[in-house]
């Protein structure tokens, strides 16, 4: 998927400026992920893994809901994504391949 997407790299330069914009809201490079995804028009949820008695991971992926992106953010975020492939066009959303017609 990290090739399909815009390879090795590219995925090293959006880890580094999501861990940029955590850094500036004190929170986890997942908590930014997660809200910027959550901040996307057309998406209504997220769905986060947690382990199973694991309790600390519900304080901590709480925490993408106690601050927002702003325009600095979002356009560190962009300009990154602006160099990647669109996997939608390439593989389709989840169970698509299930729908495809041979």
């Amino acid at each position: 998927m990290i090739d399909a997407w815009g390879g090795w790299p590219l995925f090293q330069q959006l880890l580094t400026t999501l861990r940029h914009v955590a850094d500036k809201h004190n929170v986890s490079i997942a908590n930014v992920a997660v809200r910027y995804v959550l901040d996307q028009s057309a998406v209504a949820g997220v769905i986060i893994g947690a382990r199973l008695g694991v309790a600390e991971h519900i304080a901590e992926n709480a925490r993408a809901f106690g601050f927002q992106l702003d325009a600095d953010d979002l356009e560190s975020v962009e300009s990154v994504l602006a160099n990647s492939r669109d996997l939608y066009q390439i593989i389709g959303d989840c169970g698509d391949e299930y729908r495809r017609r041979f």
